[in-house]
């Protein structure tokens, strides 16, 4: 194996969770900036937190073990917190009244974000059932007219928004027709469904993450097989093997050039958003509608620059593909 395959199958972090990798293998920067990804940017706190420590620790296996099995441990734990939480909203929602802050509460916290849920229960459901039991909560607000060009904004999201959760929104919206259906959808569900984007698009890269990693060293690793069975033979049994070492070498390059594709897929998910917030803050500048405008200019600016550091993260891992598919190929080649 070269020196610089070698070198890239590392860098793209071998010691990744549910592989094998020794115990003891100092972090590469690759390795860190994985984390530092998963630190700042997994849609789980479970998974931020478990990458924030084990940046932090000074111990030279700490980020390694974190790739080889702190993260998948992270992410059960996560989905263990979300059944709990799950459970605990349809308990409440099951025995609060209609029309209660805590029943609205708990049919929001069920559609929304893996941390927003957790969130509900921590701190959100005692601050309803506060509301409800002051009367603060109001159930029939007056709901200004909303403006016909506001109905076909919102019409023109159900059709165009690249985001699956804000068309859903949008659509039943448009659907409900009340002018509290769609003073609704600015208010509240326009951004939920944004969030809840943004939650499915970073546990895709996540699992793209996992699943890349995880058929690269399944790949490399016969490679590596094949290469030392050929290495330890002679004459024409070498002949024989050599074969088996130039296909393993192509399954390398195979399992690189698809995760590569699939990240440059994900690259475009990202742009396609970005654009979308760029367009939305265009038009927030010019609408002269009663909607808070201003509050919507602000949350595109924020989604926008969001969105173009997920379509740079997804351009470098590309990237960083490709050159693991070229290395591949180029030591099949190899006689």
């Amino acid at each position: 194996m070269s020196a610089v395959v070698l070198a890239c199958v590392i860098t793209m972090g071998v010691t990744q969770a549910g592989t094998a990798g020794p115990a003891s293998a100092a972090a590469t920067q690759a390795d860190r900036e994985r984390v530092q990804w998963r630190a700042m940017s997994d849609g789980r706190w479970e998974v931020r937190t478990a990458a924030a420590v084990a940046l932090r620790d000074t111990s030279p296996d700490a980020v390694p073990a974190f790739l080889r099995s702190g993260l998948t441990a992270a992410m059960n734990r996560a989905a263990a917190f979300e059944r709990a939480d799950v459970a605990e909203i349809n308990y409440w929602l099951r025995i609060s009244r209609a029309g209660t802050a805590v029943r609205l509460g708990c049919e929001r916290a069920l559609a929304a974000t893996h941390d927003e849920k957790h969130d509900f229960v921590e701190t959100g459901l005692a601050l309803a059932q506060e509301l409800d039991e002051s009367g603060q909560h109001q159930h029939d607000e007056e709901v200004a007219k909303q403006a016909q060009e506001d109905r076909d904004f919102v019409a023109s999201l159900a059709e165009t928004d690249p985001g699956r959760q804000v068309r859903a929104a949008a659509a039943a919206a448009i659907a409900g027709g009340t002018d509290a259906d769609i003073a609704d959808f600015f208010d509240y569900y326009w951004a939920a469904g944004a969030r809840l984007d943004d939650e499915a698009y970073r546990l895709a890269i996540s699992d793209l993450d996992l699943r890349g990693t995880t058929a690269l060293t399944r790949a490399r690793n016969a490679a590596l097989a094949a290469a030392a069975a050929e290495a330890a033979a002679s004459g024409e049994a070498a002949e024989k093997l050599h074969a088996d070492t130039v296909a393993a070498w192509r399954a390398v390059a195979t399992a690189a050039t698809g995760t590569s594709v699939n990240w440059a897929a994900e690259r475009d998910r990202a742009a396609a958003q970005a654009a979308m917030w760029a367009g939305v803050a265009q038009h927030a500048e010019d609408a002269t509608t009663e909607q808070d405008w201003a509050g919507v200019l602000t949350r595109a600016g924020n989604n926008v620059t969001a969105w173009q550091d997920a379509v740079r993260w997804a351009q470098e891992q590309a990237e960083v593909w490709a050159r693991l598919a070229d290395e591949a190929a180029g030591k099949a080649d190899i006689r």
